[in-house]
């Protein structure tokens, strides 16, 4: 953002699709994030199968691979991802579709919808084409596979039978290729990927990586392409990341991730970026920007935001649409993230919290919807909402919280307790977990009940005031300053967050 607080002006936009992007991230998760499985049709398996595959590229211009395999279980019903993130019509990219039985022999089929297929009788073998241009919007370049005369992304999830579970994978790449995912693969080259559908393969001509650890987390940075900033930059920027969120959380998501820092698909303004967490992979599209510091500024904030994303949801086994959570809170860890390792100034964290309150009130549609009500439109609401007004509610409950125990306690306690809790069942209700720890943690439901549950616009000139912040008058955008007179308890509270009265701005925490 030339300055660093304009970049991030573009954060609640692409986050994560992950508008994004985040998620976005794209979304990431979901990241595994807002997947639709297209089954259909009597037949389908209850259980997600196993599938060996071989995935051959057969053109760069047109992009276009072929993907040759088998099931371990023999099904009339067959389908592709259809739509993902936002994104429709995913099913029109897979061609020339053809079947057999385990005996060998060629089965009849028909289509019934792109991308969806009803077998005349049990089929175990498959053979088909798949089209992999880059999706025609930027911001969703994330999300899903695509293939360039230089790089690509393959994620198994969008390119294999679903549902999938297992995958073991052979790549035939044009030669000079290269591939790089979290899963090595075995000393004949194919990959066994335990989990498919989180998993990213980058692939392409003249990738590098880094290894390094930050905490309990050891991790790769997989890159491409020319940079301002060297890749041992972009891997300390990782490392200082991943260390700052372990801190807040009190834990580490995972032994191993893999982070894939590439341009996008076709040429973009500097200011531009796509993201998307899957399992362990984060994968980063970033814009060019010519000056080493603004690059990096660029990268670090939505890295900071999608990194966060190994914790929440990836850590997580929780189930529903609790995406005001894990996006919007997921933005404002980020910003704090940022204040605390010098990206950001306490005058970028009001002004953030400022730009918030705009983009969620310029929602006319959304604007006085509840966060739960906006979590369930997260895809089909162009003003993404659900990251905009849940990135507010979560600047106002970190600031009454600490304003509340006197500077004791803060969101990070709410991470920490989600992430110690003792799980009695699998996949339960996100919404219903998270709004118990951030009431348990207040003492009281009037937070929750207020901002979280009901629906309604944000008076932000009343909800800031107790804590010695001010909407300044006039201006076409929202500013946010501090109250020429604070309480000593306004004082103490602003200085957690980085405020030095002394200066009259923040300071690096």
């Amino acid at each position: 953002m030339t300055k660093y607080k304009r970049l991030f002006t573009k954060l609640s936009k692409r986050s994560s699709v992950r508008r994004c992007s985040l998620n976005n991230c794209a979304l990431i998760v979901k990241r595994i994030i807002g997947a639709v499985f297209c089954l259909f049709a009597a037949g389908v398996a209850t259980s997600a199968q196993t599938l060996t595959a071989h995935i051959r590229v057969v053109s760069l211009a047109p992009p276009r691979i072929s993907v040759e395999g088998t099931s371990d279980r023999p099904a009339t019903a067959w389908s592709f991802r259809t739509t993902y993130a936002g994104l429709l019509g995913l099913g029109a990219r897979f061609e020339q579709l053809t079947l057999t039985d385990a005996q060998g022999a060629n089965v009849p089929l028909r289509q019934l919808a792109p991308g969806e297929y009803e077998a005349g009788r049990p089929a175990q073998s498959f053979h088909y084409e798949v089209k992999l241009e880059p999706p025609g919007l930027d911001a969703a370049a994330a999300h899903v596979s695509w293939l360039t005369p230089e790089r690509g992304i393959l994620m198994p999830g969008d390119l294999l039978p679903l549902p999938v579970a297992r995958a073991k994978l052979q790549l035939t790449l044009p030669a000079g290729w290269q591939s790089i995912a979290l899963d090595e693969p075995a000393a004949d080259g194919r990959y066994d990927i335990a989990q498919a559908e989180s998993s990213v393969l980058f692939v392409g001509r003249e990738l590098r990586q880094q290894q390094a650890r930050a905490g309990a987390t050891a991790f790769t940075l997989a890159s491409a392409g020319d940079w301002a900033f060297a890749d041992e930059d972009a891997a300390r920027l990782v490392q200082d990341i991943l260390r700052e969120h372990e801190r807040a959380t009190g834990t580490a998501p995972r032994e191993r991730a893999l982070v894939i820092v590439a341009p996008f698909p076709r040429q973009v303004s500097p200011q531009e970026w796509s993201a998307e967490t899957r399992g362990g992979t984060v994968v980063m599209l970033v814009g060019r920007e010519p000056a080493k510091t603004a690059a990096l500024a660029q990268l670090s904030q939505p890295l900071a935001h999608e990194l966060f994303h190994l914790w929440v949801p990836n850590g997580l086994a929780l189930a529903g649409d609790y995406d005001w959570f894990f996006e919007g809170f997921t933005l404002y860890q980020a910003v704090r993230a940022g204040v605390r390792l010098g990206f950001l100034s306490f005058q970028n964290y009001l002004d953030n919290m400022a730009l918030a309150f705009d983009q969620s009130r310029s929602a006319s549609e959304g604007a006085g919807l509840s966060l739960l009500e906006a979590s369930q439109r997260r895809w089909s609401d162009a003003n993404a909402v659900v990251y905009r007004k849940g990135m507010l509610v979560a600047y106002l409950y970190d600031l009454t919280l600490r304003q509340k125990t006197s500077g004791k306690r803060s969101l990070d306690d709410v991470y920490r307790a989600l992430f110690s809790r003792r799980r009695t069942e699998t996949n339960e209700d996100g919404n219903a977990v998270v709004c118990e720890l951030l009431t348990r943690v207040t003492g009281d439901t009037t937070f929750v009940e207020r901002y979280i549950k009901h629906d309604g616009v944000i008076d932000l000139t009343a909800a800031i005031n107790p804590f010695g912040l001010e909407v300044a008058p006039g201006g076409a955008r929202t500013h946010i300053v501090v109250a020429a007179e604070l309480s000593r308890t306004q004082r103490d509270l602003l200085k957690q967050i980085g405020y030095n009265d002394t200066a009259g701005h923040g300071h690096k925490r």
